[in-house]
């Protein structure tokens, strides 16, 4: 698959997630996928390996974190709608920090934790404000979401309200590249005797490396990772026991590090307290060859990368017993209330004074349990999962929109499948059968919907609304109809307007041999639009009919002329609503394969209406290039519609939002 993988935030390549995003997308290149990397700027993309090979960049201005949320929120979805075609699918390393408003390729997005919920005051007020309210939404409207952890998984069905079924957990691997994993640990009764001179290793600051040490590796972060507790729980052992197990804290400084410090420097064992710093992977494969026990007291973490390898280690472990800590370590590490200090200090005790039968028996646990974790099979759960969100997005046909079925197509499929309604009712018609009724389709615009759609849309819709309903194509004539699918989860692929979709069908007819009739328009203006077409006199023009159309009269000799001139398909340039609505009354009679209603198409081609720029019609704004041309005329309506579109598209993603918390609450 072509995968593109955001790789933000990466803090540096000094956190977990930075780990997380590293090994997976080494692991997807593995598994021969190609992959771009959409990287933060001044990421050194060499820490990903020979995957890096293709690389995007955040502009310079995003280095701040604010301006990255935005950056990403805003910017990125546009850049993936432009570059759609270029890959299969997106691949989100941390949606627990990262969204995009809406998601053009099908979207895996990984959840790590929800820790802001768990640890009052581990962010700003304003952090918090985006974490707990803004996030969630656009998380949420990824096609696949993926928890790293079931307690993760169980906190995003609580705080976020996310159906379970549309989450999967897939536990995190270990990592490849740092020593031998499950090195035979010293008990510590060798430890605190002449282990050092058998093991002389070094490790940050060039300083010789603690023996039998107690290790702690995880950014200095307070209060999330609860370094001050487990320095009080520390500063409770028995001096001799301090002494010979000195306490290593491995990372770097983060949020409040300087309380830490000022908590170790008070602690009667303070001379048996080391800070590493931030260390390289060899300098971590010396602690860990040193350490004798591991301890993790993080008040909330979503995995807990560190307690996975200290298992596949050999080195035993006691942890908090809440949320993912206590799901991986249950059974295996020796867990504690991480907000007792006293429960902290017995923990350690127990396992530096554990038996040696008690203590290989432990890590003979840990080494099987740590056979659960493999980024070779994240990976692969990572790419199943983009397979499916595509897959998924194939099998739907259409995006229903206040019961409206939008035809999820592009302008190319909608022309091949209305020229192949054409060939299958001409055949008809060779072999003396009748070619009609017809296909019908419709081109709606923001218009469209608030002619047809009403105030109160829970309330039934006129003969409009059940036109539209029962169309057989229904295109999204309308930048905001298409903006508003992707707010929906649901994204319709492109724009495919009436204007340029009935050029596109005139010259197909000329060069296939198949025959249109167009009802309404001025002569004028369809002699002018054929001419720029270049099929003036052209056998495609069965005919056309400039009458006066009237809906509360009799219209039998108009349909009576459209059948006389055997069209393969019928152009109605009647304008909305009264274009849809002669169709469905005259359905039965109509001896065509396929009706269009084309409002005032003719006159875009003919020139006589000027469309918009491509840019303008990119950024969904042309119909604000049609008030300055026709000021008079359009502002009023085009000023009601926005009101009325507006309030209705408001209620729909109201309403979907509320229907996914209604399912979470069913499945409680």
């Amino acid at each position: 698959m072509r995968i593109l993988v955001s790789c933000i935030p990466f803090d540096s390549g000094k956190s977990g997630i930075s780990e997380y995003a590293r090994e997976t997308v080494r692991a997807l290149a593995s598994q021969g996928h190609e992959l771009s990397l959409l990287l933060e700027p001044g990421v050194d993309a060499s820490a990903f390996g020979p995957a890096a090979s293709r690389t995007l960049r955040a502009p310079r201005w995003t280095r701040r974190a604010p301006l990255s949320m935005l950056w990403h929120l805003l910017a990125l979805p546009i850049l993936l709608w432009r570059r759609r075609r270029e890959f299969d699918g997106f691949f989100l390393c941390a949606a627990n920090r990262r969204v995009c408003a809406f998601y053009p390729l099908p979207t895996v997005a990984t959840v790590h934790d929800l820790a802001n919920f768990h640890v009052p005051g581990k962010y700003s007020r304003a952090r918090m404000l985006y974490l707990a309210h803004v996030l969630p939404f656009f998380a949420k409207r990824a096609h696949r979401l993926l928890a790293v952890s079931e307690s993760t998984k169980a906190d995003m069905v609580r705080f976020w309200h996310c159906p379970p079924e549309r989450i999967e957990v897939l536990y995190e691997g270990l990592p490849r590249e740092r020593g031998a994993l499950a090195a035979p640990r010293l008990p510590p009764q060798a430890a605190a005797g002449g282990a050092s001179e058998r093991q002389p290793e070094t490790w940050s600051g060039g300083a010789r490396a603690p023996r039998a040490h107690v290790l702690y590796v995880s950014r200095i972060e307070h209060p999330g990772k609860n370094h001050v507790r487990l320095i009080e729980a520390y500063g409770r052992l028995p001096r001799a026991l301090a002494e010979a197990h000195p306490l290593v804290l491995a990372g770097a400084d983060w949020k409040d590090a300087e309380v830490v410090h000022a908590a170790a420097a008070a602690s009667p064992h303070a001379d048996c307290i080391r800070f590493a710093g931030f260390v390289s992977d060899e300098e971590l494969d010396a602690l860990w060859r040193g350490a004798c026990a591991y301890v993790f007291p993080s008040l909330f973490e979503g995995f807990g990368l560190s307690l996975a390898e200290a298992m596949a280690r050999g080195v035993p472990c006691a942890c908090s017993e809440n949320g993912s800590l206590g799901e991986i370590g249950r059974g295996v590490a020796e867990t504690f209330d991480p907000e007792n200090a006293d429960a902290i200090a017995r923990a350690l005790r127990k396992l530096l004074e554990e038996p040696e039968a008690d203590r290989a028996a432990r890590i003979a646990r840990g080494l099987e349990r740590a056979k659960a974790f493999s980024w070779e099979r994240h990976a692969a759960g990572v790419a199943a999962l983009l397979r499916e969100a595509g897959r998924g997005r194939a099998r739907a046909p259409v995006v229903p929109m206040f019961g409206i079925p939008v035809s999820r197509v592009t302008n190319a499929e909608a022309l091949s499948t209305i020229l192949g309604w054409a060939r299958e009712g001409k055949a008809r018609r060779e072999r003396g059968e009748r070619a009609g009724p017809p296909k019908v389709v419709a081109t709606v615009n923001v218009d469209f919907v608030a002619n047809a759609v009403p105030w109160r849309p829970w309330r039934k819709g006129g003969e409009l609304l059940d036109c539209l309903r029962k169309a057989d194509m229904v295109t999204a004539d309308g930048m905001p109809i298409v903006a508003l699918s992707r707010l929906l989860r649901d994204p319709l692929p492109e724009r495919v307007a009436g204007s340029d979709l009935t050029p596109a069908i005139c010259r197909a007819c000329a060069a296939e041999g198949l025959r249109f009739h167009v009802l309404g328009g001025t002569p004028e203006v369809l002699a002018e639009a054929f001419a720029k077409l270049g099929i003036s006199g052209s056998p495609a023009i069965a005919g056309t009919d400039s009458s006066r159309v009237d809906l509360a009269g009799d219209f039998s000799e108009t349909v009576a002329r459209a059948n006389a001139s055997k069209p393969d398909i019928l152009f109605v340039a009647l304008g909305n609503p009264k274009q849809e609505l002669w169709i469905r009354r005259a359905f039965d009679r109509i001896d065509a394969p396929v009706a269009i209603g084309v409002g005032g198409s003719f006159n875009f081609v003919s020139g006589r209406v000027k469309r918009a720029p491509a840019w303008v019609r990119r950024c969904g704004l042309e119909w604000a290039h049609r008030i300055v041309q026709e000021p008079g005329r359009l502002w009023r309506r085009y000023a009601v519609d926005l009101v009325k579109f507006s309030w209705l598209s408001a209620w729909l993603v109201g309403r979907s939002v509320w229907k996914g918390k209604m399912v979470e609450t069913c499945s409680k």
